[in-house]
Formats: structure tokens, C-alpha cells, sequence
């Protein structure tokens, strides 16, 4: 029996290793059968058990959702890699071309508002010469002041909640190389039409200066007492008004340009295509808002022209504002 002994717990022994790979095997087999059987189970004539329908419908719509869950996660995934990808170079090239000759426009509403400048100085000595003082056009009230530092201290959220949702805005340094490009053209297109926006208050406030001027003065240059009116400051009188074709009225200075239309997929060509449309708007509202000062300007000198002919220390008010 001792001899036996160890054959028998060597047989045992090899024996033992063979039964797991024959388990292993069986779940295996197991595996695979139930996989197959998902997509067939419903149709298989020998599935008339309730509880083996329920199952197979359970399983089906579990995978269902699996690959419904994956083809949401790869469109999320295609859509953030959407802000990744840069303009082609012809996109680039286009907007080059396009955006190029809107330098010429913009120059020529600046050149507009420098001639309503003349005028409008023009009409300032003439008041300045007949009052014996300078015409305040520049400084502001201390409401305004006050305006001004609340404004610098409001916050990005507050600014959110006054004026809803803003568009998404992109910095340079984010852009691609080529998307970047065509933004810093814009960028210092857009530097450009501040500078128009900024002369164009220039001359709207000295012709509100003008007006006030005249509108404060109700008993003529030089006061309700004439005899006792002194000069502050000498002013020439100006001999020879400003001649220009600006300064026409019947020379239309409003400009109606129109942006091309293109659609893009690309979302940065997107963004630069709206920027672009913006742009052109811009140029159009500055050339009509110049035209509308060139009228208030001939009516703020005729204000003025009548003010400097009324007599000093008699009773006639101007509202030159109206």
C-alpha cells in the first residue's frame, strides 16, 4: 500500500491541473454561447420561457445604451476637437483679400470727422470772439465723474446678469497660427475705428459746448449789462469759413457697404466671419452718424450767427440744444 501510495497522489496530482483547464474551457464556452445568444434569443422557437425573454429583452437593452452612450461620447469629443482645428490656408488668403480694402473706408470717415473739426472750430471762435470767453466743451460734471469710477469697478458677472448671455469671446494667444493672423488684422482694424469713434465725440461736444454757450447767454455776448462786460480772453474773428466738398450737404456721406456671406464648418472661420460682418456695420453706423453731425453743425452755426447779430442787455434766450 506504501508503494502505491505515492503513484496514486502523483496521479492525483496530474489529474488536478487537467480538471481547471477543462473548467476554464466550460465557462469559456458558457461565455461565448450567451454573447451568440443576445441577439438571438428572442427569435430562438425554443425561448417560450417568460423569464428567458425578460432576460434577453434586458440584455439587448443594456447594449442598446452602451453603444448609444459611446457615439455621444465620440460626437462630444469631435465637437470640442472642432475649436482645435485652424483655418485652411485659402480661408486665410480669403479673408486677406477681404478684409484689405476696409482700411480705405474707415480713413475716409476719419478724413470726414477732421473737416467737421474746422467747422465746428470755426463756429467756436466766432462765439468765443463775440462772449470774450472760451467755450467749455471738455470737462465734465461731477455726476459724470462719479459715473465713470462706478463703471470702472463693475464686474464681469454683473456685466453677465445686466446684459444676459455674451458671446463667447476668444484671446489671441488661443488661436491657431493662421485663425491668429486674421484676427490681429481685425484687431487693429477695429483699433482704427476707435480712433473714428473717438474724434467723432470730439467734435459732437464742442458743438454742444457751442450750443450751451449760446443757450446760458440770454441777454446777447455781452451780457445783461453790456457797459460793465470785460474780455477774458482775445479771440480773432474768424474772416474765411472752411471749404471743403465734406462740408456739402448735398454730398451724401453715408456709406452702405455689405459684407460677402460665406458659411463655414470650421468654428474659428466662423467667429472671424462674424467679426468681419461686424466690422463692415461699424464703418456703415460711423459714415451716417458723421453725415447726421454735418447737419447739426450748419444748425449750430446759424445759432451762433443769429446769437452774435442779437443786441447785448436785451432779453433774448436761444435754446440752441432743441
Amino acid at each position: 500500500q506504501d508503494s502505491l501510495c505515492p503513484r496514486a497522489r502523483e496521479k492525483g496530482q496530474t489529474s488536478f491541473p487537467a480538471m481547471l483547464r477543462f473548467v476554464r474551457l466550460a465557462f469559456l464556452a458558457v461565455a461565448v454561447a450567451s454573447e451568440v445568444s443576445l441577439d438571438s434569443a428572442l427569435t430562438a422557437d425554443d425561448c417560450g420561457d417568460g423569464e428567458c425573454v425578460l432576460n434577453a429583452i434586458q440584455l439587448k437593452g443594456l447594449k442598446k445604451e452602451q453603444s448609444v452612450s459611446d457615439d455621444l461620447l465620440e460626437e462630444e469629443q469631435e465637437g470640442d476637437e472642432s475649436w482645435l482645428k485652424d483655418i485652411n490656408s485659402k480661408t486665410k488668403n480669403h479673408f486677406k483679400h477681404i478684409l484689405a480694402p476696409l482700411q480705405k473706408p474707415i480713413v475716409t470717415n476719419y478724413q470726414y470727422l477732421a473737416e467737421l473739426e474746422k467747422f465746428v472750430n470755426y463756429t467756436m471762435m466766432k462765439i468765443e470772439n463775440a462772449t470774450g470767453r472760451a467755450v467749455i466743451w471738455n470737462r465734465k460734471s461731477l455726476l459724470q465723474a462719479d459715473a465713470d469710477e462706478e463703471s470702472d469697478e463693475v464686474s464681469d458677472e454683473e456685466l453677465q446678469s445686466s446684459y444676459g448671455r455674451r458671446r463667447r469671446s476668444i484671446k489671441g494667444e488661443d488661436l491657431p497660427p493662421r485663425a491668429r493672423y486674421i484676427n490681429k488684422i481685425l484687431i487693429y482694424l477695429n483699433k482704427e475705428m476707435d480712433a473714428v469713434w473717438n474724434l467723432n465725440t470730439i467734435v459732437d461736444r464742442k458743438r454742444w459746448g457751442v450750443g450751451n454757450t449760446i443757450t446760458s447767454s440770454p441777454y446777447g455776448p455781452h451780457g445783461e449789462h453790456p457797459k460793465r462786460w470785460r474780455a477774458n480772453i482775445t479771440v480773432p474773428f474768424p474772416t474765411k469759413a472752411p471749404s471743403n466738398p465734406v462740408l456739402n450737404l448735398n454730398n451724401s456721406l453715408t456709406m452702405h457697404m455689405k459684407p460677402e456671406n460665406r458659411k463655414y464648418d470650421n468654428k474659428y472661420a466662423q467667429q472671424l466671419q462674424a467679426d468681419y460682418a461686424s466690422l463692415i456695420d461699424n464703418i456703415n453706423d460711423a459714415s451716417k452718424k458723421c453725415n447726421d453731425l454735418r447737419a447739426r453743425l450748419f444748425k449750430m452755426n446759424w445759432y451762433a450767427d443769429k446769437f452774435i447779430a442779437l443786441p447785448s442787455g436785451v432779453w433774448n434766450k436761444i435754446d440752441a440744444q432743441s
